[in-house]
């Protein structure tokens, strides 16, 4: 797996970048399901 990501970036930099964007990705899709959830459950 690491290897194929070395393989889209030029540099370690922009691979930690990538890394550090799709975790912050994760979470906002995580918080968005549990809003709606909840959000629904409500009504």
């Amino acid at each position: 797996m690491k290897d194929d990501i070395d393989t889209f970036y030029d540099d370690v930099e922009s691979n930690e970048d990538s890394k550090s964007d799709a975790k912050v990705s994760f979470i906002i899709i995580v918080v968005a399901v549990i809003a709606a959830l909840y959000w629904v459950a409500g009504q």
